[in-house]
């Protein structure tokens, strides 16, 4: 489990491939976390999070069902990436860094 990391998850195909099998949408999220300068405990500050309901990504009629469900988690997966960069104001990549983990009050690492 990564705990309050801010950064978009590897996706994976199944939700894709039962939303294709069934011609229903996936509703894509992202949701945001910024820290607030009050401790939680020793090695964390307090979190609110900020929740985005993306564009919707429906099937397409023409597409068999691995062509569909590949299609919509490359789109799932960059309304995320697009979301990340717009709430946090960098590009994403998957370094990790300090400020990766919500919250966290970090020493030397």
């Amino acid at each position: 489990m990564w705990f309050n990391y801010r950064k978009p998850r590897p996706l994976k195909r199944g939700a894709y491939y039962y939303a294709a099998a069934n011609q229903v949408p996936i509703i894509s999220c992202f949701v945001e976390i910024h820290d607030i300068r009050q401790k939680d405990n020793e090695q964390f500050y307090k979190t609110e999070y900020i929740m985005h309901v993306l564009k919707p990504i429906y099937p397409d009629n023409s597409k068999d069902i691995r062509e569909n469900s590949l299609r919509m988690m490359e789109t799932d997966y960059r309304q995320k990436r697009e979301a990340y960069e717009s709430a946090y104001g960098k590009k994403l990549y998957y370094e990790f860094g300090k400020d990766d983990i919500a919250g966290w009050i970090s020493k030397d690492i």
